[in-house]
């Protein structure tokens, strides 16, 4: 065939019986390359977000089916009756439960507040450039290396009546020994101590990173105005570190709502249920008379508490970033 001449028809036969190249397959596999590539993180995270699916949301679901039904041992016999909200309006109607909401708030209110007044010292103090200020960095993290189960058996020994080392020291310097876990006047001062030589700490690491984090210009422009300490302070670092307190005290309050191992361990409740925290009435409830639909509701009551005050701090935390 010469150059510039159209092929044989023979040619043109042959070409137009051959196959033409498959385009919808192409598409279909790029079709699926596309969705390979956009759902190839959740592969990857759906064995987690399954086992997340089983420990955490099917107990969460199961429990709040329970709160509306009558759940004890010969319940569980006879099968499971609904009783709406029968377990909600027994709660609010119930003294003991009520007592334990005061008594929840009364410990949230006086640790967290505590906590959050020595953490900020604690925090301002170490701002500065100490001798010696990373070895007291370090040595205010002792108390969050230990887990609550040990801090409440030490503290229970330390604060024991007859023979612990705190009423010792008090009869040194000349004083009585005080019934710390006896007496249902001390029991919730001494677990609130308990509770803030634990996680003052804490609170103090979160403002001293807010502290380091704040911007040195508007200081030292106070600085040239004449602004005292306590003027910088109170004009200056509380505004700016807003944020970060909000974030602090919201941790630290439902932490604190929901604390349990450390007030069982120390009083178990008592001494006449002076410590008694909506955690401890829900275990009282739930796993020693068996009224698991009471508790779960409780745990509920409890769950939205929760959700409000959190709701109010981020709000807050929200307005204050932006």
């Amino acid at each position: 065939m010469r150059d510039g001449q159209p092929p044989p028809d023979w040619i043109k036969r042959m070409n137009a019986a051959l196959p033409s190249p498959a385009s919808p397959p192409l598409r279909r596999a790029s079709s699926w390359r596309r969705f390979y590539r956009r759902w190839e993180p959740a592969f990857y995270i759906s064995p987690a977000f399954i086992v997340l699916i089983v420990i955490l949301l099917y107990p969460l679901g199961y429990s709040f089916w329970l709160s509306f039904h009558e759940w004890t041992l010969r319940g569980f016999r006879q099968g499971v009756p609904w009783i709406g909200l029968g377990n909600y309006i027994e709660l609010f109607t119930n003294p003991d439960f009520l007592n334990s909401l005061r008594i929840t708030f009364t410990f949230v209110i006086l640790a967290v507040g505590i906590e959050f007044v020595l953490g900020m010292g604690l925090a301002l103090l170490l701002n500065h450039d100490l001798r010696g200020s990373h070895w007291l960095r370090a040595a205010i993290l002792l108390p969050m290396m230990c887990t609550n189960v040990v801090i409440g058996l030490t503290w229970r020994l330390l604060l024991n009546y007859e023979f612990g080392l705190v009423n010792y020291y008090l009869g040194v310097v000349g004083l009585r020994p005080v019934e710390w876990l006896s007496s249902p006047a001390m029991a919730m001062p001494a677990v609130i101590l308990v509770d803030v030589w634990n996680t003052t700490s804490f609170v103090a690491l979160m403002l001293l990173a807010g502290l380091q984090s704040l911007p040195d210009e508007p200081f030292e422009a106070a600085r040239i105005d004449g602004a005292s300490a306590w003027q910088s302070f109170l004009y200056l670092t509380l505004p700016l570190l807003r944020p970060v307190i909000l974030v602090a005290l919201l941790w630290r309050l439902i932490d604190t709502f929901r604390i349990f191992d450390v007030i069982y361990l120390l009083t178990a409740g008592g001494p006449a249920r002076a410590t008694e925290a909506v955690s401890i009435y829900i275990y009282r409830y739930g796993f020693q008379s068996f009224n698991l639909g009471y508790a779960s509701a409780a745990s509920y009551i409890m769950i939205l508490i929760m959700l409000g005050v959190a709701l109010v701090l981020t709000r807050m935390i929200g307005r204050s970033e932006s």
